[in-house]
């Protein structure tokens, strides 16, 4: 379920698809919370409500940022940006990102990780 987590150009089955969910959830969910404590300290607040709203914003910056750099490796990795349709989903989840965080911006990334790698003929020929 967990294996090649960082081979984006590897194809995976609806249960490794889930693995991979989770575990750059996860991280995402880490690296919005580095970023928003890094935030809070910077912004100087003075009460937490402060520190806290400051570091909500920064948090949902860093996941919009955050799914859409998954989204592309995917892309890349796969070649999958020839097919404009993948690529407007990978954009599709910065949006989804933008209103749930990388709870609904990881979920595209994820579907992509299931299609099949995109052959190019001189690939075909070469092999």
């Amino acid at each position: 379920m967990f294996k090649n987590l960082t081979n984006f150009s590897y194809k995976r089955n609806w249960k490794e698809a889930i693995g991979f969910y989770l575990a750059y959830f996860v991280v995402g969910l880490i690296l919005g919370g580095i970023g928003g404590a890094l935030s809070g300290i910077q912004s100087g607040a003075t009460t937490f409500s402060e520190g806290f709203n400051s570091g909500l914003g920064i948090g949902a910056m860093v996941a919009i940022v955050y799914c859409l750099v998954i989204a592309i490796l995917v892309l890349a990795q796969r070649k999958l940006y020839k097919n404009f349709g993948y690529v407007i989903l990978a954009l599709l989840s910065a949006i989804l990102a933008a209103f749930g965080g990388s709870l609904l911006g990881l979920i595209i990334p994820a579907f992509m990780t299931t299609r099949g790698v995109s052959v190019t003929d001189t690939e075909t020929f070469s092999k």
